[in-house]
């Protein structure tokens, strides 16, 4: 359901109000709402202050956060069993590795400053989620009844460079990540990845579809296909992976726009960066946990378009073994747009000469 900005009232009544005090008598004073601003690059510089703003001044002693670092489930939600890394928070108070900041304006406080400790929790690559609790109060007692969540991914903010050849095994990747508002889509991309020496980073994805009834949020390469259709879609992503001092690898990539064809709606996901850490799962392979963030988001019905914010969805990205990728997905070298009939508009120089071995001649 799409919220109501703080600014309307929205005139309504009940047949019990009309009979007890009349509809005149009932005014809807919505609760505030709340919205992170996201800096140019997607991701935060390590050490830079997360910006909350809110929609109207909010009590600040109702102010109070969650701060969750997990691997999700499949289905991109905090585990059952999963424990947070700060279980509280409030605005009054601060906490161990994270420090507040109110912002004050016309009627009170319309926007909190939040500093992760860049040493610690806010260490560049670590993707987080920050839940405002349910609670949140305008000053007259007008409250939140649900929490808020929030992705947050740290970068580092020196620049694209390695000393040393940073590892990792080319391969298939399933990257899954749902975006919940402004309207819900999940996005499945079965990807062919290629990361250099020197950290460059290339992706060449197809849409994947569930099929034998699985749930459209599935990873299971048995239970994908790329889309044949004309709603499939491709995507030609280039960035760089950074080796930091202790070893870690740390992806950004550079902004495409990635569009999402459906029947009768077209979806654009303006200036769209992953941003993610590399790990070892439980199997030692390499996983990929972080951050889908876009600019801005446009829907096209017919001939009109209406332009949405942007956001910051939670990505992760599975390998898949060797010989059970679904058939025909698009390559870095090779079929760059594999099964992909719909939507595969491949980037001029994607990717550069030097990436692509040359064929060996028999």
């Amino acid at each position: 359901m799409r919220s109501i900005p703080s600014s309307l009232k929205i005139v309504s009544c009940s047949l019990f109000s009309l009979a007890a005090f009349g509809c005149s008598n009932f005014v809807y004073d919505p609760p505030p709402e709340v919205s992170m601003v996201l800096p140019e690059e997607g991701a935060f510089n390590a050490g830079d202050p997360v910006s909350l703003e809110f929609s109207e001044a909010i009590d600040p002693a109702t102010f109070e956060v969650r701060v969750w670092q997990t691997q999700l489930d499949e289905e991109l939600e905090i585990p059952e069993d999963a424990e947070p890394v700060i279980a509280s928070c409030k605005l009054s108070d601060g906490c161990e590795g994270l420090t507040f900041a109110a912002v004050e304006g016309d009627g009170g406080t319309m926007g909190v400053e939040l500093t992760f400790d860049p040493e610690g929790i806010g260490r560049p690559g670590v993707p987080l989620i920050l839940e405002v609790l349910s609670g949140l109060s305008d000053p007259d007692g007008h409250e939140t009844g649900v929490s808020l969540y929030y992705n947050i991914q740290f970068r580092d903010p020196n620049g694209r460079f390695n000393d040393e050849p940073v590892p990792f095994e080319d391969g298939v990747f399933i990257f899954s990540s749902v975006i919940d508002k402004p309207i819900p889509a999940v996005l499945t991309l079965i990807s062919d990845v290629k990361v250099l020496e020197d950290g460059r980073f290339y992706l060449a994805g197809g849409e994947g579809d569930e099929i034998n009834g699985a749930p459209k949020t599935t990873v299971d390469p048995e239970n994908l296909i790329v889309d044949p259709t004309e709603f499939g879609w491709a995507a030609h992503i280039a960035g760089f992976v950074k080796l930091t001092d202790d070893g870690r690898r740390l992806l950004e990539t550079d902004p495409i726009d990635i569009r999402l064809p459906t029947e009768g709606i077209d979806v654009v996901l303006g200036g769209t960066r992953l941003n993610a850490e590399i790990v070892k799962d439980a199997n030692g392979n390499d996983f990929f946990e972080g951050s889908l963030s876009f600019e801005q988001l446009s829907v096209t019905i017919g001939s009109r378009t209406t332009m949405q914010e942007g956001g910051s969805e939670t990505l992760v990205g599975y390998w898949v073994p060797p010989g059970t990728a679904p058939a025909n997905h698009p390559l870095v070298c090779g079929d760059q747009c594999g099964a992909i009939i719909g939507l595969c508009e491949v980037p001029e120089n994607f990717p550069p000469d030097d990436v692509c071995e040359p064929a060996v001649e028999e």
